[in-house]
């Protein structure tokens, strides 16, 4: 049997912190680069409400 390996463990992703601008909420977002902050789901408030606060906690500040 060959080893499987997921597509998905290789897609590029993001972490930097992200705040909800309707309740305030701040949280560190991991996320696949390609998706969109407007599809993020504050735990509060629900989708759409979510902006980057501009800290970058990748390793060399960019995706990985």
């Amino acid at each position: 049997m060959s080893n499987i390996i997921d597509i998905n463990d290789n897609i590029p992703h993001r972490v930097t912190e992200v705040i909800c601008v309707k309740c305030c909420k701040r949280w560190i977002a991991v996320r696949p680069a390609t998706t969109k902050l407007k599809d993020l789901d504050c735990s509060n408030c629900g989708k759409g409400y979510v902006i980057e606060t501009g800290e970058n906690f990748d390793d060399n500040g960019t995706d990985c």
